[in-house]
């Protein structure tokens, strides 16, 4: 059943990867017991160039860090890293100033190691194909995306500093000078996942407007991760205070 499972994944890895190309699929029902010695063999030669294209990819090394790199309630250095990452990588792609992002606390699957971060580790931290959204709405709603998220220590945002009492904004300030007014319009960065009204955001279904970028999260994230280990310098992770508690 392994073997068969892990020549289903790389048989997808092939039709969607760019480096491969699938140019022909049959299929057959194939008992385990009828497996022989000469049929590992050939699985096994069949599966090497796979593997091999699969850990070379894996274990780049993108960037290394002095700590480890911890997510945390109501912060830690890796919320505030990883929406930061997706903050300027999504301004990159969009072309234009973006107010604020925001990442979905559960969907932080894992904590980054000390030493080398590389692209596996990427796809531990987030192991689904989310895309970036970008959305345009107005001060109400993003306050009331800001308290929805606030409940339970939740609220996983960059571009902005929060300070909330019993779980409820109390005041919000951009760090591109901007406030949070009721009738002016902001554009918040997001996974496709809450902007479809995931984690009962579904307030978030009705913004003035949607745009997809075509860029997923992970490869966001490989792309920020991989500029930072090109500067030579190492992340120390600190978390910055974003989120204060009253």
């Amino acid at each position: 059943m392994k073997k068969h499972f892990l020549l289903f994944a790389l048989a997808a890895l092939s039709a969607c990867h760019p480096g491969y190309h699938l140019t022909n699929r049959t299929a057959s029902r194939i008992g385990v017991d009828s497996l022989s010695a000469a049929t590992d063999s050939s699985v096994a030669n069949f599966l090497t160039p796979y593997r091999q294209g699969l850990n070379k990819t894996m274990n780049e090394v993108l960037a290394r860090s002095t700590a480890r790199i911890e997510k945390g309630q109501p912060e830690g250095p890796l919320n505030d890293l990883l929406t930061d990452a997706l903050l300027k990588q999504a301004t990159e792609r969009y072309g234009k100033p973006i107010d604020c992002s925001h990442l979905n606390y559960g969907g932080i699957r894992n904590n980054l190691p000390e030493g080398n971060i590389t692209t596996g580790s990427i796809f531990e931290v987030m192991p689904f194909d989310n895309q970036l959204i970008v959305l345009t709405m107005t001060g109400d709603m993003l306050r009331q995306m800001l308290n929805h998220f606030a409940k339970g220590d939740k609220l996983v945002i960059g571009g902005l500093r929060a300070k909330l009492h019993n779980g409820q904004l109390q005041s919000a300030t951009f760090t591109n000078g901007r406030t949070l007014q009721p009738n002016e319009t902001y554009t918040v960065v997001m996974s496709d996942y809450v902007a479809n009204g995931g984690d009962e955001a579904g307030f978030l279904k009705n913004p003035i407007k949607s745009e997809n970028i075509n860029y997923l999260m992970r490869d966001a994230l490989i792309d920020y991760f991989r500029q930072l280990g090109k500067t030579g310098q190492p992340i120390n992770p600190v978390s910055d205070g974003r989120i204060s508690i009253e």
